[in-house]
C-alpha cells in the first residue's frame, strides 16, 4: 500500500504543476452527476451516460480504521424523458465494478420521477440526487459511500432560493416484507444552508444545518435484532470572502458543533450521548482548494460517518477512546479535459494528536456526464 500511495501522490503533484487549467468546484468533492431540470426539453427523449472511475488509497494507521484501496468504476446509462415542462422520468441501470473482479459487484436498476413544482421546489421519487453527498460533512457522512454503496433510493425534496439551499430526503436502504429474517434500514436527512447577508455581497455569512437519523428495525420481520435509532446534529457558522485581482479567489472560515443521541432500544455502543467541535480554514484558487481543520470530539458516533472521526474503533472490537483530536489537511483539485469530462484528485492528511500517529489518503478520479438527444416524443 505504501508504494501505491507514493505513486498516486507523484501523479497528483504532476497534475497540480501541469500547464493545463484546473477548475475548482463549489465543494471539495467530485461527486456531481445530477442534471438540473430543463423546462425547455419538454417532450424530448435523451440517452444520458454517467460514469465515475476512481482510484482511492487509504493509508490509515492507529486503531480506529483499517486502510483500504478502492479501484473501479460506476457506470449509469439511462433514458431521460420530459413528458411536460414540469415532469422528468429517468430509467436505466447502475453498473458497479471493482477492478480485478470477474463480475459486477452491484447491478442495480435506477428509476426516478422528478416533479419541478416551481422554479425553487423540486420533488424526486425513486433514485435520489446525491450530488456532493447532500452537503454533509465528513464526520456525519463518509464520502466514499458514493462509490462503495448502492445508489440511494426513496423520496427527496429540494428547495433553493438566493439565500436558502435546502435538501431533505429519505434513503430507504433495506425494505422488508412480512416474515423477512432481516430488519428494515433507512436514513432520514436534512441539509440546509441559509445565507444571512445580501447574496450579492463580497462577504458571505451563512448558517449550515445538518440533521441525520439512521434507523434499523421493523415490526413485520422475524428478526430478533434490537431497534437502533441514532440522531446526529450539526450547525454553526460559515464566513467566506471573495478576493479580486489575486491568485486566491476566496477564503473561508467555518466552525461546526456536533451532537449525537443514541435512542436505540438496546445501545450497541459504550455511550449514548456525545459532542464534537470542528473549525476549518479554507483557501480557494482558480486551480484548487485547501482546508485545514481541528477535530475535537467526546464520545462521538455517527453510523454513516467517516471512521477516523469516531470515538469507537472499527479495527479493534469493543475498543473506544473517550476523546478524539485530529488535525486535518485537505487538498482538492479538478480540471475539465473535455465537455462533460473532468479529471481530478484529492490528498487528505490526518494527524491523531492523542495517539501521535498520522494517516493519509490519495485519490484520482475521472467523471463523465453526457447527454445525447434521441428524438421528440409527444406524451399522450
Amino acid at each position: 500500500m505504501k508504494r501505491s500511495s507514493v505513486q498516486l501522490l507523484i501523479i497528483l503533484l504532476f497534475l497540480f504543476t501541469s500547464e493545463y487549467p484546473i477548475l475548482a468546484q463549489d465543494s471539495n468533492t467530485p461527486f456531481l452527476h445530477y442534471k438540473e431540470f430543463q423546462k425547455a426539453d419538454s417532450n424530448k427523449l435523451f440517452l444520458r451516460f454517467e460514469n465515475f472511475n476512481f482510484v482511492k488509497n487509504n493509508e490509515y494507521s492507529g486503531d480506529f480504521s483499517n486502510g483500504t484501496t478502492w479501484i473501479g468504476y460506476v457506470a449509469t446509462p439511462k433514458l431521460v424523458y420530459y413528458p411536460s415542462s414540469k415532469i422528468r422520468i429517468e430509467a436505466g441501470v447502475r453498473l458497479h465494478q471493482y477492478s480485478g473482479r470477474t463480475s459486477y459487484t452491484k447491478t442495480q436498476a435506477v428509476f426516478s420521477a422528478n416533479y419541478q413544482a416551481s422554479s425553487n421546489a423540486n420533488l424526486i421519487l425513486g433514485s435520489l440526487n446525491q450530488n456532493n453527498n447532500h452537503m454533509l460533512s465528513e464526520p456525519m457522512f463518509e464520502p466514499e459511500k458514493f462509490f462503495t454503496d448502492k445508489a440511494e433510493s426513496g423520496i427527496q425534496f429540494l428547495y433553493r432560493t438566493k439565500r436558502l439551499n435546502l435538501d431533505t430526503w429519505i434513503n430507504w436502504e433495506q425494505f422488508i416484507l412480512k416474515g423477512d429474517p432481516f430488519q428494515e434500514k433507512f436514513t432520514f436527512g436534512i441539509s440546509n444552508k441559509y445565507q444571512l447577508n445580501n447574496p450579492s455581497s463580497q462577504n458571505n455569512l451563512s448558517i449550515p444545518v445538518q440533521i441525520l437519523f439512521t434507523h434499523r428495525g421493523g415490526e413485520i420481520d422475524s428478526s430478533d435484532g434490537s431497534v437502533q435509532t441514532i440522531g446526529n446534529f450539526s450547525s454553526g457558522l460559515n464566513f467566506s470572502r471573495k478576493v479580486e485581482n489575486s491568485g486566491i479567489t476566496s477564503w473561508n472560515i467555518q466552525a461546526l458543533a456536533y451532537y449525537v443521541s443514541d435512542n436505540s432500544s438496546t445501545s450497541e455502543f459504550f455511550f449514548t450521548k456525545g459532542h464534537a467541535f470542528y473549525p476549518q480554514i479554507g483557501v480557494n484558487t482558480k486551480h484548487s482548494q485547501f482546508k485545514v481543520g481541528y477535530w475535537n470530539a467526546y464520545h462521538f458516533i455517527a453510523s454513516r460517518g467517516s471512521e477516523l472521526f469516531q470515538s469507537i474503533s472499527y479495527s479493534i472490537p469493543n475498543s473506544y477512546q473517550n476523546r478524539r483530536e485530529l488535525v486535518t489537511f485537505k487538498y482538492f483539485y479538478e480540471k475539465k479535459i473535455s465537455k462533460g469530462i473532468h479529471l481530478g484528485g484529492k490528498v487528505d492528511l490526518y494527524y491523531d494528536l492523542v495517539n501521535s500517529n498520522a494517516s493519509h489518503a490519495t485519490a484520482i478520479y475521472l467523471r463523465i456526464n453526457g447527454d445525447f438527444f434521441l428524438k421528440k416524443v409527444n406524451w399522450n
